[in-house]
């Protein structure tokens, strides 16, 4: 049986990056050329690591035909007498493709004519038109993820690639329509938590073509495979300029919300809105959101207006902040991730949503923020093949695999799903100490969590220090020009960020902070801190510092945290200097130099009364040093 043959509509072309949208004619194609970098084959939302993947050849692109009708469960082999490749699918008939002259028939008649079919180093490739004529599988390019995206009618796991038909979302008073597109995963078990992905703004052609939604189709298996249904959805339409300029997240939201509901119906009971059976699946009261780059900020708007989802956590991977949210965030935990070579969002915006979180006082919940090493912007998602656009062409041989960093990103957004589910907490709001590894990949950890202030860096807050041998002074590390931190460089953007900025030059200086503190019931002290690079008197070494607790008896305790602990590593980069007209010259590091958090065990502070605690000292292991303070506190 003939399926009807699809014309894909090209609409009106944009190209929109995560810190910058630029409207272009409609005749121009704003897709990179990608014909340099690796294809990919995706076959109902799961990648296909094996076999021939598709090609480039002579300006278009041809799919391999073996290996893709072989996913979709065909049997098929070489006809030597026509010269061709004969496959068959239980009763759908034999087809043959003629190599000498591209036709392709059924039982004998002709279907279609492909002029590109070719056998390369023995592979047969065809054109993605050819498998319109062939039953049980349908085939896209889709060039900006350099992906050929298959679907069949009897996906082999549990994850499906679905089309929901058209839908409409409202800007104003223009009805703008919509493909309700996605790969959703579907555990085993019933009334499961529901986790959503959102895909970023890239380069688009068409924002029903181009489906950077699939870039987490291997969470979204990973995720069903661990017991929740999980669902990444093609939010494109938000980042197009298809139907007029876009406005904010306006469009997501609506999306989100339109999916969702349809979602719904079908865990009720209803038939054929999914191409598979979501009956009792899931439970939109238990629901995670994850979102990348624009929609790592878009998430905190979708939580707050959902009317259909209960948002118990979300996890914003290399954030974009381009729109400000119409409220306060949303009082769930969340988890940050920035990638220390972010080409595309150059500032590492997400230190600005951490500070943003951490300052909204009616918030109760923690967040974590873990800086990644050698991480890059595209890196979390398979749909991003090539480098960050903008990314420092000296650093791309330092960037990690993406594999790797997809490999991290999967442990970590488990790690939340169950963290936030089970106890309301972050991964890392309950642990002993921050890990310098995450699934042995290098980090630096920061959390926020409630808890009892000791000392936090202010203009006037350094006079109450008491020091011996050290210079204390309060410093202003915003990113404008009234920045007075040195070169010392934090992720984010800041019109105001206070440090006090610690130095000496002679081991065993001190700084003390007054305190009159009950401890008592504190799990742990913890201090949010990083060494300043940039400084010479670090030496390029590692520092470290001795804590010491003193009680209003006079009673001393004190715990040391050593040299190799991550706040206290002395990050690789060089002082850099920008000009600056009519005023001296600005000094920058190189590398982003985020804060850590240290974590100390109240119950390693023993022989003194916690209940008493009137001092709290730091004292400077090596012979110079500096090092910037943010906070200081306890943790329950």
């Amino acid at each position: 049986m003939r399926k009807a043959h699809r014309i894909l509509a090209c609409a009106a072309a944009a190209l929109t990056l995560s810190t910058a949208v630029q409207a272009l004619e409609p005749a121009l194609d704003p897709l990179p050329d990608l014909s340099a970098y690796p294809t990919q084959l995706l076959v109902d939302g799961q990648a296909v690591e094996e076999g021939a993947m598709p090609r480039y050849l002579s300006g278009t692109v041809l799919l391999p035909l073996r290996n893709i009708l072989e996913q979709a469960g065909y049997a098929v082999e070489w006809d030597s007498r026509a010269q061709g490749a004969a496959f068959s699918l239980d009763s759908a008939g034999t087809y043959l493709l003629r190599m000498a002259d591209g036709v392709l028939t059924l039982d004998g008649e002709t279907l279609w004519t492909d002029p590109k079919a070719v056998v390369l180093e023995g592979t047969t490739y065809v054109s993605a038109e050819l498998f319109n004529y062939v039953e049980g599988v349908s085939a896209d390019w889709d060039g900006a993820t350099n992906t050929a995206v298959v679907t069949t009618d009897a996906p082999r796991d549990n994850v499906y690639c679905y089309d929901l038909g058209e839908g409409t979302i409202t800007q104003g008073t223009r009805e703008i329509p919509y493909r309700m597109q996605g790969v959703i995963g579907v555990p085993d078990g019933e009334n499961c938590p529901v986790v959503i992905f959102l895909h970023g703004s890239h380069p688009i052609r068409s924002a029903a073509e181009n489906r950077y939604d699939l870039g987490f189709s291997y969470l979204v298996d990973q995720l069903a495979d661990a017991g929740y249904l999980a669902i990444s959805m093609n939010v494109g339409i938000n980042y197009s300029f298809e139907n007029g300029e876009p406005s904010g997240c306006e469009r997501t939201v609506q999306v989100v919300e339109q999916q969702s509901a349809l979602l719904k119906q079908a865990m009720e009971g209803k038939e054929g809105i999914f191409p598979c059976d979501l009956n009792k699946k899931g439970n939109l009261d238990q629901v995670i959101l994850v979102g990348h780059s624009r929609a790592g900020y878009d998430v905190f708007e979708v939580a707050a207006r959902t009317e259909l989802l209960e948002v118990k956590g979300i996890v914003s991977a290399a954030p974009a902040l381009v729109t400000p949210l119409s409220s306060d965030p949303v009082d769930v935990p969340v988890g940050i991730i920035i990638p220390q070579y972010d080409g595309d969002v150059t500032s590492l915006d997400g230190g600005t949503l951490f500070d943003q979180l951490e300052n909204t006082p009616e918030r109760s919940s923690g967040t974590d923020l873990i800086y990644l090493e050698n991480g890059n912007h595209g890196g979390f998602s398979t749909a991003l093949v090539r480098p960050d656009p903008f990314a420092d062409r000296e650093t791309l041989p330092q960037v990690m695999e993406p594999e790797k960093q997809q490999a991290f990103f999967s442990a970590y957004v488990q790690d939340f799903v169950k963290s936030v589910l089970e106890t309301g907490k972050t991964p890392l709001e309950t642990a002993a100490s921050m890990p310098q590894q995450y699934e042995g990949y290098p980090v630096m950890a920061r959390v926020d969590t409630a808890g009892t202030v000791l000392y936090r860096a202010a203009a006037d807050s350094v006079k109450s220090l008491q020091t011996s041998g050290v210079a204390a002074e309060a410093v202003n590390a915003c990113s404008t020009l009234d920045h007075t931190a040195g070169s010392f460089r934090i992720p984010g953007s800041f019109l105001q960020y206070d440090l006090t900025r610690l130095h000496w030059d002679s081991a065993g200086s001190t700084a003390t902070i007054p305190v009159s503190a009950d401890l008592k019931d504190a799990s742990y002290l913890q201090m949010d801190l990083a060494q300043d690079s940039g400084d010479t008197r670090n030496r390029q070494q590692d520092q470290s510092l001795t804590v010491t607790l003193r009680d209003s008896e006079g009673r001393e305790a004190s715990v040391q945290v050593k040299a190799g602990t991550p706040a206290l590593t002395w990050q690789e980069g060089t002082v850099e200097t920008i000009p600056v007209a009519g005023q001296e010259d600005l000094l920058q590091y190189s590398t982003f130099t985020p804060l850590g958090t240290v974590r100390l065990d109240m119950e390693a502070f023993s022989g003194v009364d916690l209940g008493k605690i009137t001092q709290v000292t730091l004292t400077f292991d090596q012979s110079s040093g500096s090092i910037m303070l943010r906070e200081i506190q306890t943790v329950k």
